[in-house]
């Protein structure tokens, strides 16, 4: 990739998506879709039922979907490429006043006794919403026109490998195309500037300066306005939290201000978390049962004991008993150090990941359960207790404190997880400083959408997880 000031226009390879349909923009034909099917299977559950529907039912669906678009489009759902999933928490909780006000208005009208079907209508908006957008995805992907190649202005060390910038995947729709130093840029005037930039914006720039560029991205961004080029831009902000803000526009001052607040501060999705982790928890304890006293009997049979507690760092830095079976020789600690003294390369591994390929002191039935990830059903007794959650950071054990570095003050905030955004990552093939990492995204950016799509994600992981 080029990192030099080009004058001329860049020779690009012609993109399919250039001059033709913006993918994006078909998710308002799949949307409307999505809204006339729910309103076709409105009216074919009144006929079913025998019913009638209630005066103006329809029209006030169809109303309430014209002005759900409209707020989906004030979100930028129809402006800018995003993951499908990442906004289903959004279009799951608009659809969900959406039907709350409309089922209101029948009630109030005395007309709330034969409102199941509507309620069945709203709930098919979201599912095919989602559905429909998925598949909109999924034909602009084949076809080659949903990645949107952009041109990444970013510092010298980063302009050689701009997958370091930004990661070309089918989530945003975005791929860099080429990137281009930005300290060159610092020398030139305005005039020079804009002379420079004109054949960049035949493709949309990703601005993405550290401390020492922020001017000239500044200065860079202020021009690309002025020419009325698309952008996108990742000011040098450093590492905050990605969602726990609310932008504050305090006109007629120049850009905005960022209101930052706490994500753990929501008492009631708190207790909800909490009320459901003892539910969950329990019941899970009782529906398998007979799958823990299986895997009892088996382990047994390598004449040692069932489970063991290991102390694990929990809320506010207390130490705790975390359960697992046993999946290791009795000896396994000093099998370990054993190991790490006599092989370098395994010593060097278990430095930077905490865990061994192949590692000898695992059992037989200990290996099995690892794929399976049945050895930590045990951890439904730590939940049940308290001293864990169903989806948190996965707990460290006390010797791992150091190793986390700030990322400790994020991990004390909440109760450790039987399953966590590391687990659903790539646990296999990520460092320890990547986990650290993602268990302070996870911190700062909690919400009960988010465990609830790490709960659905971790399914897969158990069942497709190769359990190193």
């Amino acid at each position: 990739m080029s990192s030099r000031i080009d004058a001329h226009a860049p020779s690009y390879t012609p993109a399919r998506a250039t001059g033709s349909i913006n993918p994006v923009q078909v998710f308002v034909l799949s949307d409307m879709s999505a809204i006339s099917l729910s309103g076709i299977a409105l009216q074919a559950l009144h006929a079913l039922n025998g019913g009638v529907a209630a005066q103006g039912e329809l029209a006030i669906f169809f109303l309430a979907g014209v002005l759900l678009m409209g707020w989906f489009n004030a979100q930028g759902h129809y402006r800018s490429r995003q993951p499908v999933m990442g906004v289903a928490g959004p279009v799951l909780k608009a659809c969900g006043l959406a039907c709350l006000a409309q089922t209101a208005g029948l009630y109030a009208y005395g007309e709330l006794a034969g409102a199941w079907p509507l309620l069945a209508a709203w709930l098919c908006v979201p599912l095919l919403i989602l559905a429909l957008r998925l598949g909109v995805r999924a034909l602009f992907t084949v076809s080659g026109g949903w990645l949107q190649p952009v041109t990444v202005l970013a510092p010298q060390a980063l302009t050689l490998s701009p997958d370091s910038v930004i990661r070309s995947e089918a989530g945003h729709g975005l791929h860099a195309e080429r990137s281009l130093a930005l300290e060159p840029f610092a020398q030139l005037s305005d005039a020079a500037l804009l002379e420079q930039i004109a054949p960049l914006v035949q493709r949309p720039v990703f601005l993405a300066p550290d401390a020492a560029t922020q001017d000239i991205a500044a200065r860079l961004a202020r021009l690309l306005s002025a020419e009325g080029a698309s952008y996108y831009y990742r000011p040098a902000l450093g590492a905050i939290s990605g969602e726990s803000f609310d932008l504050v526009r305090f006109p007629p001052e120049d850009g905005v201000i960022l209101s930052m607040f706490n994500a753990q501060d929501r008492p009631f999705a708190q207790m909800l978390k909490r009320g459901f982790d003892i539910i969950a928890s329990a019941c899970a304890l009782a529906f398998l049962s007979p799958v823990l006293v299986f895997i009892m009997v088996a382990i047994r049979k390598d004449d040692g004991p069932v489970m063991f507690s290991q102390q694990r760092v929990g809320a506010d830095g207390r130490p705790f008993g975390c359960l697992k079976f046993r999946t290791m020789v009795v000896n396994a600690e000093a099998r370990l150090a054993e190991i790490l003294e006599s092989d370098p390369e395994r010593e060097a591994q278990w430095r930077a990941y905490q865990k061994l390929d192949d590692d000898p002191r695992i059992t037989p039935v200990g290996r099995l359960l690892r794929v399976t990830s049945l050895d930590e059903l045990p951890q439904l007794i730590n939940v049940l207790k308290g001293d864990m959650s169903l989806v948190g950071p996965r707990p460290m054990t006390l010797d791992q404190q150091e190793c986390y570095g700030q990322a400790m003050l994020d991990y004390q905030r909440v109760r450790p997880g039987l399953t966590g955004l590391w687990q659903v990552n790539g646990r296999n093939d990520t460092t320890f400083e990547e986990r650290a990492r993602l268990d302070s995204h996870y911190v700062q950016n909690w919400s009960l959408w988010r465990d609830v799509v790490i709960l659905v994600r971790t399914v897969r992981e158990v069942l497709f997880s190769s359990g190193r």
